[in-house]
């Protein structure tokens, strides 16, 4: 079964020894942050603040701080094998005949349970008489910051009857506003623009999928909470706003109401994920119209800065996610892999080529998807293991000509976090291309061939070097 919410889960790691609680007192002010990278750094527990200097509620972070609870969180499967009925949902096809049409209301009512379900009860019952972000625990994690923010929040923003969630930081200016920082190609950014009346929720401690989803970018036209309700093999319940007409989990800790203003303020500057000051730029302000709240609300907090951190187990988690979606869509792709330690921006992705420029074909519909990801994209043959980078370095090394296997897109869209443009937002991308080339990308002639023993020479050599070792350990003991 999979965890209701985020207090299931906090039980099962504190059972296993992977949850501490921290009894002495820590300020919000650069102190928590601080805890966290070394958390997140060593590979150390979850934790939770009991005590907080400003008299905030208590917070728990590094929750995904290892792999390891990522896992956890899915119930020990991979979230590749899981998103895996993603693609099955999408090969569907209409029955032909009785006996299939038996079989398919099987599959549709398996198809309906993964979809939201609505709900009127919630342990968010609990309405604040008073509004005070200051309340909550939102940090400063850098000293160059100009206040505090809350970092683990997930903002959920609707457009029609299609609601998108995400985490984009919070900004606390007053103890009734916030600034939301979400760029110009942002799927929710997108829901908002244009619209007159623009509300949102902002969701602290959600179940464990729900949560990690919000830092996934899923391809419309699919909702994230409909890719949760698959990955959970159940639909996440839904509760009703009660002063925005939005719909949003029900089983979390607490749920901030609100409003777009129309105005806009300085955001910034902020330590973000690349390990630098982000730009101050103006963002949208929002005013709080209620709080809700669990009796004793536990609030998630996140940091930022040089990897690896928390965020990087979220794009581990999210490439292998996506992974089913993508290779449904490029059916050469055999496996990609982005890093951690590249942000996102590093892109490593193996295909089986078939044609000449087969490689910058795929490179084209890896940007086209978003400016996220892909900063710097080397693709390479399919039986180049794209995690192991002596791997990938050799195909570069040995299949990469310069002059002819570089593509540098000049005035692409970027990523307003990454520091490298010089107009933020507006940058470039690398591809490179580290397959075996073909005839006619090269001069007309076979490309040279790989270096391969026969079989038989091959085992016989296994042989005699299991011998050997053999040898060397009986003389060792």
């Amino acid at each position: 079964m999979p965890y209701k919410d985020l207090r299931e889960f906090l039980e099962v790691l504190e059972d296993k020894g992977e949850l501490v609680r921290l009894k002495e007192e820590v300020s919000v002010d650069l102190e928590m942050a601080a805890v966290l990278r070394k958390l997140a750094y060593s590979k150390g527990p979850a934790v939770i603040f009991e005590r907080i200097k400003e008299n905030t509620l208590p917070a728990v972070g590094n929750v995904f701080g290892t792999w390891e609870r990522v896992l956890l969180a899915t119930e020990g499967v991979d979230p590749e094998e899981k998103a895996k009925a993603l693609t099955e949902l999408l090969a569907f096809r209409p029955p032909e005949g009785i006996l299939d049409a038996v079989k398919s209301l099987g599959e549709l009512r398996k198809v309906a349970s993964y979809f939201p379900k609505r709900t009127s009860r919630t342990p968010m019952d609990v309405e604040w008489k008073e509004i005070d972000l200051f309340k909550l625990p939102a940090i400063r994690q850098w000293p160059l910051e100009p206040g505090r923010f809350l970092t683990f929040g997930a903002t959920f923003v609707r457009r029609g009857e299609s609601i998108n969630y995400g985490y984009y930081r919070l900004q606390v200016i007053a103890k009734d506003k916030f600034l939301v920082h979400w760029m110009p190609w942002r799927r929710s950014e997108a829901y908002a623009f244009g619209q007159d009346k623009v509300e949102v929720a902002v969701v602290f401690g959600m179940d464990p999928v729900t949560t990690l989803l919000g830092g996934v970018p899923v391809p419309p036209p699919l909702e994230k909470l409909f890719v949760s309700g698959v990955l959970r093999g159940e639909g996440v319940e839904v509760v009703e706003g009660r002063t925005v007409d939005l719909r949003y989990p029900a089983n979390a800790e607490l749920v901030i109401e609100g409003e777009l203003t129309g105005e806009t303020a300085p955001e910034g500057p902020y330590g973000d994920h690349a390990g630098v000051y982000s730009i101050v730029k103006n963002y949208p302000v929002v005013r709080v119209k209620a709080i809700y709240s669990r009796e004793n609300p536990l609030i998630p907090v996140t940091t930022t800065g040089k990897p690896v951190l928390e965020d990087g187990h979220f794009i581990l988690f999210g490439q292998k996610v996506v992974k089913p979606l993508l290779i449904t869509i490029l059916p050469e792709m055999v496996d990609f892999y982005m890093p951690p330690e590249g942000l996102s921006y590093v892109f490593v992705v193996s295909i089986r080529k078939r044609f000449p420029g087969h490689a910058r074909k795929v490179m084209s519909a890896i940007w086209g998807l978003t400016p996220m990801i892909g900063k710097i994209l080397i693709v390479v043959d399919h039986d180049v293991d794209v995690r192991d980078w002596g791997q990938v370095l050799y195909a570069v090394s040995a299949h990469v000509d310069p002059q002819r296997d570089v593509v540098v897109l000049e005035d692409y869209p970027a990523e307003e976090l990454d520091p490298s443009p010089s107009t933020p937002g507006l940058g470039s991308k690398l591809g490179i291309d580290a397959t075996r080339k073909l005839p006619e990308e090269y001069g007309g002639k076979e490309y040279p061939k790989d270096v391969v023993a026969p079989e038989e020479i091959e085992r016989k050599a296994d042989e005699v070097l299991s011998r050997l070792l053999s040898q060397v350990k009986r003389k060792k003991q």
